[in-house]
């Protein structure tokens, strides 16, 4: 008989096995059984876990990237237009709208299968790309509804082997793009490659403190509101809109010179610091003192 103490590796794989003994039964029996599993698993690993279980109970409108983030081409641009988007926006993928419709996607241009049309710019001395070149350079979009669950995303994703699919909303209307790296950004965390730039990408990045002003923040306008509520201990209600701009567009009602303008919401004062045409880029979020609330007079 050996002498040697068991390892705790020894001990976790006992536990583990002791631990599994008993089948789940139901979905949230095995949610359940992932989360307690930390004590014998990697953290890492047990997230992943989670993540992938998560996949049926997430919409494909919660992952995707909605409309007034979308960088897309129209069929009648030129190729300088269309190189100074790419170099500029650095993506793979691209939706190439009708040229007399911005809701219709006639395809996703790939920015590889721009090369052999560089190389018979460069041997022709051409410098444009007429719309029915650019219609053949693009390829079949894959369209889902953005209600759809990213477990069907994915199924959809790997039997067409494509990696952005055209989010449509239920009138068929375009809302927005969604990738395969969407996805599995949702199994395994944000996914930083050479061409992001981390202030801007990363979730902790969304809502920081103001350095000048007190109990103040600044907030992108695209952050969750539940990833707002978490971070600030607000209660903002986001049971029609998602996002903190949308919010603040829900509450002011319009859309036009936004830049400046300021919104009570609960006991937040959320002012708008930042636009880029219609769409909100920043907000200013201030906590009021209770004894500055407004509370609506019952009529």
């Amino acid at each position: 008989m050996s002498d040697e103490a068991p390892s705790p590796s020894s001990w976790s794989m006992r536990g583990l096995k002791r631990w599994l003994t008993t089948a789940p039964e139901t979905r949230d029996e095995l949610i359940r059984l992932v989360h307690d599993s930390r004590q014998f698993l990697e953290p890492d690993t047990v997230d992943m876990l989670e993540g992938v279980l998560d996949l049926p109970a997430t919409q494909v409108r919660e992952i995707m990237t909605p409309r007034p983030q979308v960088i897309g081409l129209h069929e009648s641009a030129s190729l300088p237009e269309v190189m100074d988007i790419i170099l500029e926006a650095a993506h793979s993928r691209y939706p190439v709208f009708d040229s007399q419709d911005d809701d219709a996607v006639i395809g996703i241009l790939l920015a590889k299968d721009l090369i052999p049309i560089l190389v018979m710019m460069v041997r022709n001395q051409e410098d444009k790309i007429d719309s029915k070149r650019l219609r053949d350079l693009v390829r079949q979009p894959l369209y889902i509804s953005e209600s759809a669950r990213s477990d069907t995303l994915l199924r959809s994703l790997q039997s067409t082997q494509v990696h952005m699919a055209v989010v449509v909303d239920d009138f068929g209307n375009f809302a927005g793009v969604v990738t395969m790296e969407d996805l599995l950004e949702e199994i395994v965390g944000d996914i930083v490659d050479e061409h992001d730039d981390f202030d801007e990408d990363s979730d902790i990045n969304n809502i920081i403190p103001h350095p000048e002003k007190l109990d103040t923040w600044c907030v992108q306008a695209a952050t969750v509101i539940e990833d707002c509520n978490d971070e600030l201990g607000s209660h903002f209600d986001d049971a029609e809109v998602d996002t903190m701009g949308g919010l603040v567009m829900q509450a002011l009602g319009y859309v036009s010179d936004l830049e400046g303008e300021s919104v009570t919401i609960d006991d937040w004062k959320i002012t708008i610091t930042d636009v880029e045409g219609r769409f909100i880029r920043l907000l200013e979020l201030t906590k009021v003192p209770e004894t500055e609330v407004i509370t609506n007079p019952l009529p």
